[in-house]
């Protein structure tokens, strides 16, 4: 068993003390903190590795939780950082001032469940600051609980059946007769207060079915949709969102023919086979699991209520951007009166995510200057990966640099990690600290260059925002290549 000693960074003085199973996982650690502390209504944590073998660690890794719209790592084991006694991590709570030191007491062999997390001491309360006692016994009951649900939900087979028939139930009203795809609704299941935003596909002829976004990961996906004139061709790879189409016999993958051929359903004609699809930042689309079975089942059959209002008089309001119709789900199931939810969108700002020294500035600085114009570009590789990180395939990303006349890639690398603007910063600023010479100027694509700003006004360097010519004709190059070419 792995013996850690949690505290907070406000109060030292409060504190839990965990024994986890070895080969535990961060998301294990996140679910234990949170139960331990009785953080049960905070955001997940970000871990962060600051001392590995007893030494100062240089490795600036978070670990994200599952769901997130970032690359989950959540996977990666305790005991393969946190390897010496006096190993530390920080935990952050995402959107939240709270922070914990973890640290390595020891490594016990003990005559016990070594599957089984326990809490064996600890004092204070995170929310009051006060030094009251703690009860083990109501805590590690909480965690056993959590423990059982856990393995219980392993276990469940996802009730396809009933999707399809709900599916198919609603493909016979024809939504799209009724609603456009910009005509979003949103469904709000009031006993978890869990908010989904629905858009209908198929009034142009072409696609039909459902895109089903979460309210706080998926949004970003659905607005580009909605508001942005020219999507890149990256879009698919950033894509946060359940499906539900309605395809060709054709169309199916073997498995989505097995799925509905084993649940003893079978369909006639053009657009009628269904197909349900997980998508994730970063990662290859996925069969659905148990929760999002569950989910879509609930999704579809308010779908078909709303449908059939719709049908019998109900319009939809004229709104301004961002504002969306919301149907109200009691408790009983029934739908309640309709109300207009605003969603706020808060402009991006970026930092320097860098820890540049005065000393390398100096170092980058005394490069010779050079006419070198050069394009710089972040992007998801057309093919999967397989990778530990996580359960699912991978999109690995690639960042790099191309000499403008020439086409001639100087710099590239991938990376199986999401696009974000720390990554697309991290590489930048390598590539750059990997030149002889200093490029005059480096032209970036227009959703690129906010997030490079701040790291180009500390170095010294001029972006210029394009669309990238002589990048795209590389990557049309690239699509034709394998992986194998890429790890050579």
């Amino acid at each position: 068993m792995i013996q850690l000693h949690i505290e907070s960074k406000k109060k030292s003085e409060i504190y839990r003390k965990l024994l986890l199973p070895k080969n535990s996982s961060f998301s294990m650690l996140d679910e234990m903190i949170l139960l331990s502390f009785d953080l049960d209504g905070a955001d997940y944590f970000n871990f962060e590795i600051v001392k590995k073998d007893g030494r100062v660690s240089k490795e600036k890794i978070c670990f994200l939780p599952k769901n997130d719209t970032d690359l989950d790592t959540d996977e990666e084991l305790v005991d393969e950082w946190l390897r010496k006694s006096g190993d530390e991590a920080i935990a952050h709570v995402i959107d939240n001032s709270e922070s914990f030191t973890i640290r390595l007491e020891s490594y016990e062999e003990l005559s016990m469940n070594s599957e089984t997390p326990i809490c064996i001491a600890g004092a204070g309360n995170i929310h009051t600051g006060k030094m009251d006692k703690i009860n083990l016994e109501d805590i590690n009951e909480l965690i056993g609980e959590d423990e059982e649900a856990n393995s219980l939900l392993e276990n469940q087979e996802p009730d396809y059946l009933t999707l399809l028939e709900l599916t198919n139930d609603l493909k016979k009203l024809k939504p799209w007769q009724y609603l456009r795809d910009d005509e979003v609704v949103i469904i709000h299941f009031a006993d978890i207060d869990y908010k989904v935003l629905v858009s209908v596909m198929g009034a142009g002829g072409e696609e039909f079915g459902l895109m089903i976004f979460d309210m706080e990961n998926g949004y970003d996906s659905l607005a580009k949709i909605l508001f942005e004139k020219n999507i890149s061709s990256d879009f698919s790879y950033s894509l946060n969102a359940l499906t539900v189409n309605f395809v060709d016999r054709e169309e199916l993958d073997p498995a989505d023919y097995l799925l509905i051929k084993d649940c003893g359903l079978s369909y006639r004609g053009k657009k009628n086979w269904i197909q349900f699809r997980s998508y994730q930042e970063g990662t290859y689309p996925e069969r659905l699991n148990y929760l999002e079975v569950e989910l879509l089942i609930d999704v579809v059959s308010r779908m078909i209520n709303i449908t059939e209002a719709r049908k019998d008089g109900w319009e939809y309001p004229q709104v301004a951007a961002h504002h969306y119709p919301t149907f109200k789900v009691q408790m009983d199931g029934e739908l309640q009166e309709i109300y207009i939810l605003q969603i706020n969108i808060p402009k991006p700002t970026y930092e320097c995510y860098e820890e540049i020294s005065m000393f390398e500035k100096a170092q980058y600085k005394k490069k010779p200057k050079s006419a070198l114009q050069l394009e710089y570009d972040v992007f998801y590789m057309p093919f999967g990966v397989e990778t530990d990180l996580t359960n699912r395939t991978v999109y690995p990303i690639a960042g790099m640099l191309v000499e403008r006349g020439s086409n001639l890639v100087v710099k590239q690398e991938l990376f199986p990690m999401p696009k974000t603007p720390p990554i697309a910063q991290g590489v930048l600023w390598a590539f750059l600290q990997s030149l002889e010479v200093r490029p005059i100027k480096i032209f970036v694509s227009k959703d690129l260059s906010p997030m490079l700003q701040p790291l180009a006004k500390i170095v010294g360097v001029e972006l210029v925002e394009s669309e990238l010519p002589c990048i795209r004709e590389v990557r049309e190059f690239m699509k034709n290549m394998s992986m194998d070419f890429f790890e050579e």
